[in-house]
């Protein structure tokens, strides 16, 4: 936070008004109104007696705290988020640096912010120069993090730089950061909560943890199983991609949510050029995105603290399926099918 946000938190936290926090230092409330504003800083011989009033210290008033909460963290991710939604993504980068600006050592922020980054230049499908310069800046915002992290922090900034050099076919550089992963993950301390919270029975508690942990898990195993569909098809075996497909469905089907149940499906269907199958797997997958979609509603999901999906972001996801379908050499079969042209004329997305 810059001061102006932190004398205004402060204040707020303090049930102070500007015109209170005026009388008591003895300023007018336009100058309090500048310092939240940004317009003006408050003189030096009274940052002393403002930090003791809002019970704070100098160091913070100053900004001088390089570590924020992952509250904190999360809280930016999401105001970024937000700002590419509504204003677009260069928009977002410029608060992206500010942040990073603000606190140019925190490796967890840099980590957050590099995932960002990344995320919003597929999601929005920049135009290519903007994409590169958004890889770059990415790049530098893993390496940063790798040297000002946690070590927890640093690997995770290590598997999105190799990840990153993967897709671009940099495989030594690639190798060089799988290297100095850990070869096995530390014991998971969420088992140890759950065991804890069963034996205190502290049953909500423990519900929350097993449906968090297997959510993640679950992830894992979506894309282990794409994969291995994709696997199956090339070395020839369809019949093997096609129940991996299957598979995939009922195992994606725990979260109640058409899309992810279909993916798998999609990528065999691409992987043999088969337009007719991708465009009827592509009417369900648009018809899940259209509709609102809560993971609380699942059997396994109840305790997660989850809201119902933004109709907005359904749309963004078609736009950026659809852009992705147009752009790419690998669905140039399905551009020229007569079949997907009117599907595409025919949805409530245009282009």
């Amino acid at each position: 936070m810059q001061m102006k946000d932190v004398i205004r938190k402060k204040r707020r936290e303090r049930g102070l008004t500007q015109e209170q926090v005026a009388e008591r230092l003895g300023v007018s409330a336009p100058a309090v109104n500048k310092w939240e504003s940004g317009a003006s800083y408050p003189d030096i011989t009274l940052l002393s007696a403002l930090a003791r009033l809002l019970e704070t210290d100098l160091n913070e008033l100053f900004c001088f705290r390089e570590n924020l909460t992952k509250e904190e963290i999360t809280g930016y991710a999401n105001e970024i988020g937000e700002i590419a939604r509504k204003d677009g993504v260069e928009k977002a980068l410029e608060l992206v640096r500010e942040r990073i600006r603000e606190y140019p050592s925190c490796g967890e922020l840099l980590y957050q912010m590099g995932v960002m980054v990344r995320g919003m230049s597929v999601l929005f499908m920049v135009p290519e120069e903007e994409l590169a310069k958004n890889q770059a800046f990415a790049v530098e915002l893993y390496e940063r993090a790798i040297t000002c992290g946690k070590p927890a922090t640093a690997d995770l900034a290590r598997y999105g730089l190799a990840s990153m050099h993967i897709q671009e076919g940099a495989y030594e550089k690639a190798e060089e950061l799988i290297g100095q992963l850990p070869e096995y993950q530390a014991p998971d301390r969420r088992q140890l909560l759950i065991s804890m919270y069963m034996k205190q029975k502290r049953y909500e508690d423990a519900a929350k943890l097993l449906e968090g942990k297997l959510n993640g898990q679950l992830q894992e195993v979506f894309l282990m199983l794409n994969q291995l569909a994709v696997a199956a098809v090339r070395e020839g075996d369809r019949e093997r991609a096609l129940e991996i497909a299957e598979y995939s469905r009922k195992v994606m089907g725990i979260y109640q949510w058409d899309y992810s149940a279909c993916t798998v499906a999609f990528t065999v269907a691409v992987e043999e050029k088969d337009a007719h199958r991708c465009v009827q797997l592509l009417r369900e997958m648009l018809g899940a995105l259209s509709k609102p979609w809560e993971l609380g509603t699942s059997l396994l999901f109840t305790h997660l603290d989850t809201k119902e999906s933004d109709p907005k972001m359904g749309r963004l996801m078609t736009e950026s399926l659809f852009r992705l379908i147009e752009k790419e050499d690998e669905y140039a079969f399905l551009r020229e099918c007569e079949e997907f042209q009117e599907l595409k004329e025919n949805i409530w997305y245009r282009k």
